[in-house]
Order: structure tokens, then sequence, then C-alpha cells
């Protein structure tokens, strides 16, 4: 059996290897858009990441390797597929363009607003110690404020389960109290305020 396209021997659906490859696509990419927090900012990783989930195929792919070019908010792609169609070796390469978005994430709108769910109270002669402690043991972005006060500080913290770690780690040398506040009504539901007094 010959190949119906060239003559040469027929191997896979009555074409030749060379030619069987040249109508199959080994996958398919697009044009994308991207949109991610400018204050969070954004890595080429992520970039990468974000592209190669994007990759649609049918067939076995085995390697794909994204190489980018970022001008201005345009980021130009070049991935590389290598893989198997009906067991046969196939490379393919296409080129893509990635449109960045800037936007805020829900995380830095809930932080200029103010936002937080809990608050870390540092109390009694070790107060300096402990309010130092905390800044280290919260990441920077979920701290919103500390508050000096003439007790102590009040260290205001996004995210509940940021305070309960933190307030966990300290538990080891420090006593601790904590307490709810009702902090607002959403829907019929109220949102407690998470308070540890720490001294």
């Amino acid at each position: 059996m010959f190949c119906i396209k060239c003559g040469k021997t027929a191997k896979i659906d009555n074409f030749c290897e060379d030619c069987f490859l040249q109508k199959e696509k080994l996958f398919e990419a697009k044009d994308l858009e991207l949109r991610f927090c400018e204050h969070c900012g954004i890595k080429q990783e992520a970039i990468k990441e974000y592209v190669e989930d994007r990759v649609k195929s049918e067939n076995e792919l085995e390697k794909i390797k994204t190489d980018l070019k970022i001008v201005g908010n345009k980021v130009y792609t070049k991935i590389t597929c290598t893989g198997k169609i009906k067991g046969v070796p196939k490379e393919e390469t296409k080129k893509i363009l990635v449109v960045l978005r800037k936007k805020t994430c829900d995380m830095h709108v809930k932080l200029f607003g103010g936002y937080y769910e809990a608050v870390i109270q540092a109390r009694g002669p070790e107060k300096e110690k402990i309010m130092e402690q905390v800044r280290k043991l919260v990441p920077q972005k979920a701290l919103v404020s500390i508050e000096s006060l003439k007790e102590g500080y009040n260290i205001k913290i996004m995210r509940k389960a940021n305070a309960g770690k933190a307030a966990k780690a300290l538990a080891k040398n420090y006593k601790i109290r904590k307490t709810f506040k009702l902090a607002a009504e959403k829907k019929g539901q109220k949102l407690y305020r998470n308070y540890y007094a720490i001294r």
C-alpha cells in the first residue's frame, strides 16, 4: 500500500509517516487574556503555568516548553510540545499572544477598605516583644494595621486563620484569652470578629 499523497510506503491511515504528521496537529493553542492583581504582581512562572494549562490536545503529550517575551502588557509566547500521534513521535511549535490585564484582587480590595477579621491585643510588660513576634508570624499582606495604645497594641489581621496560627504559636510562652465580638450582619448572617488578648 502506498501513501495517497506522495506515493511512498503507507504506514498509517493510507499515509506515509511524514505526510501523516504533516496533516495531523499535535496540540491546539489560542491567544489568551490573563488578569492579575497589580498590587500582588505576576511572575513569569505563573504566566507559563497559565498558558500550559490551556494547551489542548487529544494526543499523548510528553513535554511542553514555553518561551516568553514580555513587551508592555503583551506576552509573545512560543509553545513547543513533544508527544505522539497514534504512536508516531512529533514535535510541534505554535506562537500565541497573551494580553495582561490589571485588576485588584479581593484581598487588596479588603485591605484598602480596612477590612479585618481578627485582632491580636499585645498587653503586659512584654507587649513590645509580643507585637514584634506577631509581625514575624503574620504574613505582611495579611497585616492590616497596628494601633498603639496606652495599654499596648491592637494588631488588626485580615484573616482569622492567620491570627489563630499566630496566637497558637504565642501560646507556648504567653497567656491568651480569646473572645468574639459582633462585627456586622450580612444577608441575615451575623459576622463575628476574633480577639486574642496576649500577655
